[in-house]
């Protein structure tokens, strides 16, 4: 199976070169900075679900991110459907008012993680140990590792013009953004944290926000060389519209186990084809199963 996490070539990006340390001193990991930072990030995940970081990256960098991003934004996967907020099939009997049952059009672009250059800056930072590290502590995990899947490793997420990213709960426990692109108006993150529980749905106060209830809402503008750390698997939230011009965030996907990648059949259906090393992924669980 390919290693997909290993490139020498990103080594002429260091920590300093990639983020502002100076204001955010990632590789210092033992100073009172470092830890006054680390405090600020987990006390937004922990109150609102969100830590946004501003200017987190350097100005040319930013630059260098847009365009590559640029470069490769065309060849976008496009995703189009009418999802409800939790990607799911309601069952027959439920009322047509019900969450479950309220869909809403998503369309969205995103390039895949093999299509970017392994000694790119995008790659260098998404491989960089010290943003991994930090990403961990202000997410209360031990240790994350990069994620290995060719397609889903790191992705530039590709909004166009017009295109809302209707209300939905993640699937996923937390997602790592950057902003890369700003549209004109519009394209903003809107929010209600910690909505839902484990034990609980809450489905009548999920009804009152798709209903326009923007009591407990909050807003912010991802932009461009901001870091966002998101717990959206319990926080209802949308992306509105773009107006004038296309959003673009880049993710950077972490994750507990480090070998682990996704199977085929998911990879198609959210890609429309799958890699080797997925249909490899398929035989070792066969095997182990």
């Amino acid at each position: 199976m390919a290693d997909f996490t290993t490139d020498l070539s990103t080594t002429e990006f260091s920590t300093s070169t990639l983020f502002d340390v100076e204001t955010y001193p990632l590789n210092q990991p033992d100073s009172d900075a470092y830890g006054i930072m680390l405090e600020q990030a987990i006390t937004g995940l922990d109150t609102v679900s969100c830590a946004q970081l501003p200017n987190f990256i350097r100005p040319e960098i930013v630059e260098a991110m847009q365009r590559e991003a640029a470069e490769l934004a065309d060849g976008a996967v496009f995703h189009e459907a009418n999802l409800n907020p939790y990607f799911s099939n309601p069952p027959e009997d439920t009322p047509e008012d019900h969450p479950l049952n309220r869909f809403s059009p998503r369309r969205h672009g995103m390039v895949r993680g093999d299509k970017f250059a392994r000694d790119g800056v995008i790659w260098a930072v998404f491989q960089n140990p010290d943003l991994c590290r930090f990403v961990a502590q202000a997410l209360w995990y031990e240790k994350l590792y990069t994620y290995r899947d060719p397609y889903a490793c790191t992705n530039v997420n590709v909004q166009p013009d017009g295109c809302e990213f209707a209300w939905h709960f993640d699937n996923n426990d937390f997602t790592v953004s950057f902003g890369l692109k700003q549209s004109d108006r519009g394209g903003d993150l809107e929010y209600v944290p910690n909505l839902r529980s484990r034990e609980n749905e809450n489905y009548d106060a999920v009804k009152q926000v798709l209903d326009g209830d923007r009591t407990n809402l909050r807003t912010l503008k991802l932009r461009p060389g901001d870091l966002q750390l998101f717990r959206g698997g319990y926080t209802l939230h949308r992306v509105t519209a773009p107006q004038g011009s296309e959003r673009q965030s880049l993710l950077l996907s972490y994750v507990t186990n480090p070998t682990d990648i996704t199977t085929s059949d998911k990879a198609i259906r959210i890609w429309g084809e799958a890699h080797p090393d997925h249909f490899a992924r398929d035989e070792q669980l066969a095997q182990s199963g």
